[in-house]
Order: structure tokens, then sequence, then C-alpha cells
């Protein structure tokens, strides 16, 4: 049975040009094959209204998801002022994308409307792609809600657009701020995923003493910019301006879990208040211990291998197709100028599978389909798609 995942490339200043640019490189790679799903990472630096005008104009009705990134990348390269798209086809698969636009104003009546979807469908999901806003929203309803299935699940939260407060989304030929797409994999359609960062424990650890939903106010009863003037030496009314904001997510908290378990979940801030406190995307009760982290960037080039090896070994039989990249973007501060050897090491690493990615504000992951799908920070999520034979 003929599958193929092809890709197309491309930049420029017009994003619906690029749009329509990368979508043609890789339908003139299918043949007589009909797309089954398409997979677009949109550079910031376009209005997604005009990338998706682009890409739905040689798409046609076929499934559409992706989302706005500070950069996406192809292979063993990334560019700004780009688009990367890629289509999958093969009769023996089945997709198709919903799209949720109010889920950053009620996330729980979204989960809900994703498990009827979910639910009502003929064909048992094999899997499920989200691709959620990164700043607002919540994905802990649609996170319990998913542990009721046995599926796969991976995808990433978006991050182009952060910084002015808004991330954007692409799904069922519709896009912008504050959505939810999820891309419902089925027939052949096998996914699965793995996970790992390369970021360390300083040795500093504290009580979270004040949080309130997505704000950690307090640390050890002191607001986390004085923490922060403690630590690093640099006034704590600074930490909320430019450029020390922008460098906020290179010391990430790392949560304490149960008594005995060694493993920190990194939890990552999006910006410093000007009232001293951390905005986080994901909530951090108070009570939590958490650790100071820092990024080792030969770690990072390690938890490449390790998350590459998790989704190898988690796709079992099943023939690997594409590689998806999910790289928290902290790592684009962390390497500096030798961003390029992020995709490189990917590539090497996946061998002879194509890797397409992005740079997001985080990976949703499901390694096991006895787990609920997690929300993590600061590391690489790798999402493998492949079909049975």
């Amino acid at each position: 049975m003929a599958r193929l995942a092809v890709y197309g490339s491309a930049y420029g200043l017009d994003g619906r040009d690029a749009a329509m640019k990368a979508t043609q490189k890789a339908l003139d790679q299918l043949g007589a094959l009909k797309p089954v799903l398409a997979v677009a990472f949109v550079a910031e630096e376009f209005n997604i209204s005009e990338a998706v005008s682009g890409l739905a104009g040689l798409l046609g009705d076929t499934p559409l998801w992706g989302f706005s990134t500070v950069r996406p990348f192809s292979e063993d390269r990334e560019e700004l002022n780009s688009v990367v798209v890629l289509v999958l086809a093969g009769t023996d698969l089945k997709a198709q994308v919903q799209w949720y636009p109010g889920f950053s104003h009620d996330s729980q009546e979204t989960a809900r409307q994703l498990m009827r979807s979910l639910r009502q469908e003929l064909l048992l999901p094999q899997a499920v792609m989200l691709a959620a806003d990164g700043v607002a929203g919540n994905m802990a309803p649609v996170s319990s809600g998913l542990a009721e299935l046995a599926t796969s699940v991976g995808g990433a939260l978006a991050s182009g657009g952060y910084s002015s407060g808004k991330t954007y989304l692409m799904g069922k030929n519709q896009s912008g701020p504050g959505g939810l797409a999820a891309a419902i994999l089925g027939g052949r359609f096998r996914m699965s995923c793995g996970y790992s960062h390369g970021w360390r424990s300083t040795g500093a650890h504290f009580t979270v003493t004040k949080a309130t939903d997505t704000w950690v106010k307090e640390l050890d009863g002191r607001t986390p910019a004085d923490v922060y003037q403690t630590m690093f030496g640099r006034p704590a009314r600074e930490w909320a301006f430019p450029p020390l904001t922008d460098l906020i997510r290179l010391y990430p908290l790392g949560v304490e879990g149960s008594p005995g378990d060694p493993e920190l979940v990194v939890r990552s801030p999006l910006r410093m208040e000007v009232d001293g406190s951390l905005r986080m995307n994901t909530p951090i009760p108070e009570g939590s211990v958490v650790h100071l982290m820092l990024g080792d960037p030969g770690k990072c080039l390690q938890a490449i291998e390790q998350a590459a090896e998790e989704a190898v070994c988690g796709l079992g039989t099943a023939r690997a197709m594409v590689a998806l990249a999910f790289v928290d973007i902290a790592w684009l501060n962390l390497f500096e100028t030798r961003t390029q050897e992020i995709p490189q090491a990917i590539q090497e690493v996946m061998g002879i599978v194509p890797v397409l990615g992005a740079y997001t504000l985080g990976q949703v992951i499901r390694m096991s389909t006895t787990t609920q799908p997690e929300v993590l920070n600061q590391g690489i999520g790798i999402v493998l798609l492949g079909a049975n034979e």
C-alpha cells in the first residue's frame, strides 16, 4: 500500500505567498495520491490568516492542523520568515481536524466538546495531535478527558506572537488566537512520543508560599523578583523589562513530586510581572517545593537522543513516516548563535526519517495509554507518525 509523507518549505516577506510555495512543493511530490492530512508551522512574522488562505487555496478540503511559531524548521535547517508544510497520503490512513476557537475562554467546555467528538467518531481514533494556545487556556481538563481513552496523544503549545500576549492556531481551514486544534488519526495511522529536557537544579530550592492560578507570587515569603535578584545580582525591578524579561525562561522552576521521587517537573515562566510575580502557563500549587533550574546545551543534545529513542521504541512494528519535533523556545536563547545544531542533531538521530518541527511554549506528551497526557516545558517532544503494514 503506497503511503507518503512529503513536505515543502519556503520563506519570504509575504505569508500567503510563502505558504503557497511550501504547499506546492509538497503536493508536487505526491503524484496520484490524495492528501489525507496537512500539517503547517508558520513563522510569527506572518499574519496567520493570510498564511491559512494560501494553504487552503491549494489544499482544498484536506484537513489542516498547525500553529504559529517563533521559528519553524525542517530536517537540518531553520529559517525566519518561513512556512513548513507536511502532507500525508495513503488510502488506508484516516484523519480529520476539529477546531475549538473558545479554548482560552472556557477550557472546560472545550474539553467536553473534544471528548464528544472522539466518542462519536465512527472509527476508533488511533491517535490525537493537539495544538493549543501557549499563553491562555488550561490544558488540565483536556488532559483529564483524554485519560479515559486508550489512544496516543502528542502535540504542543503555540509560541508565535506570545510576546504580545497571544498565540495563533490553525485547524479545519480556520485560524486565530486562543484556540485548540485536534487532529484525530485513524485507519492504519500509528503515533508514539518521546520527551526529555536538558535542565538541572542549581541546588537552590524554595517553597511556593503564595500562588494564584498561573501566577507564582511568593517563594519563601518573598517575591520571585526578589529571589532572582539574590540569585543573579540584578535588581528586582529590572526582571520585568527587557533584556531580562526576554531571558526569564532560561531560569525555570523544577517542581518536586511525591516523596522519594527524584524527578523534577520543569515549569517555565512566561514573564516576570511588574509586581514581582512569575506568570506561568501551567499552575504550580501553593506548598510546592521548587528548584531554580539552569540549562546545559550538552544535556539538551543528550535529551534529543533520549526523546528519539523513546519515540522509536513506542512505535513498535509500525513503519515510521515522519517525525515532528517540538522544542522549547528556551533552547534558542541557550544555544545562542549555535541554534542550527538543534535541527541537525534531531535529524542525525532520526536517520532517514524526515524531521519537521517548531519552537514552542510547551510539549503535550502521553508516554503510555495507561497514563494521563502531560503538558511539559523546557524540553523536546518528538511525535513520531507511522503506519501499520
